[in-house]
């Protein structure tokens, strides 16, 4: 008795055609060919194509081209300035703000600058090494979180592969039980703990 696996994904038959499929799905999709007529059929396709495109001479660009492309486009029309207003209007305000405060005060525009100055340059002295160092454990702990999230992707990938589809949906069910159990569980918990 035969067992009639799935049919395998387009692209499967491509990378059958280059070689890129291992010893394991390489012998799976035989098996299948085997007793699948319309899987044949697609194959002999894909292999038409395959050595018709393997058999292509290399296409050579003609030189100049990226050139004359890049003349045919249309010159990009020039934006107005849409930056400069809402700076002046900043500049206008800090002024405007600075003149009334130093008429509130008493103080002079330059003693305020200073003043302003001598503060912000202590904050910034105090800040900055605190700054650097949390700069440094943010990219550290982003770095490690990328390496854990890659290794982990490349892992899955690896897994599925592995597991060919009916693995994938044998654990998909599984986990989906497993869900369930939890929600019936909680949900008879719940409802015991209102009947006390």
């Amino acid at each position: 008795m035969t067992i009639v696996t799935p049919c395998p994904r387009p692209e499967d038959l491509y990378l059958y055609l280059e070689g890129e499929l291992g010893p394991y799905e390489a012998a799976k999709l035989e098996e299948h060919l085997d007793c699948c007529a319309e899987c044949r059929e697609a194959l002999a396709e894909r292999r038409l194509l395959h050595e018709a495109f393997t058999t292509l001479p290399p296409f050579e660009v003609p030189a100049g081209f990226a050139g004359s492309v890049m003349d045919s486009l249309p010159e990009p029309e020039p934006r107005p300035l849409g930056w400069l207003a809402p700076l002046v209007a900043g500049v206008m305000a800090l002024a405007v703000g600075l003149v009334g405060f130093s008429l509130f005060t008493g103080l002079s525009v330059f003693d305020m600058l200073v003043a302003l100055n001598r503060s912000f340059g202590q904050a910034v002295a105090q800040a900055a090494p605190a700054a650097g160092k949390l700069y440094k454990v943010a990219a550290v702990i982003l770095k490690v979180a990328g390496d854990i999230l890659l290794a982990g992707l490349a892992g899955l990938s690896t897994l599925f592969r592995i597991l060919g589809p009916q693995g994938i949906i044998l654990i998909g069910a599984g986990a989906a039980l497993l869900v369930g159990l939890a929600v019936f569980g909680a949900r008879r918990f719940l409802s015991q703990g209102e009947q006390s």
